[in-house]
């Protein structure tokens, strides 16, 4: 095997930790959504990365206690079908 052949296969270990640190923020978000019918987790693909480089550093489950109901610009991505107008800006 080449040595691009196993730089390749071998895991990318920052990724792997941003989706992990994405996934424990948006399912964190859901669990305290009272209605969580309404929620895109796909909008998270969207908004995720932009938390995670602003505030990887923090717990994501306590992050997202913290910025509940403050998704800002990212509400359009994570309630499609709601109206914008009850969600407070980040």
């Amino acid at each position: 095997m080449s040595t691009t052949e196993e730089n390749a296969s071998a895991p990318n270990r920052a990724l792997t930790e941003a989706l992990a640190w994405i996934s424990k923020f948006a399912h964190a978000w859901k669990a305290i959504e009272p209605a969580p019918r309404s929620l895109s987790i796909d909008g998270f693909i969207i908004w995720g990365p932009v938390l995670y480089e602003k505030y990887k550093g923090e717990d994501p489950v306590k992050l997202a206690q913290q910025l509940f109901d403050q998704s800002g610009d990212y509400f359009k991505y994570l309630y499609p079908g709601r109206n914008s107008a009850t969600n407070l800006p980040s």
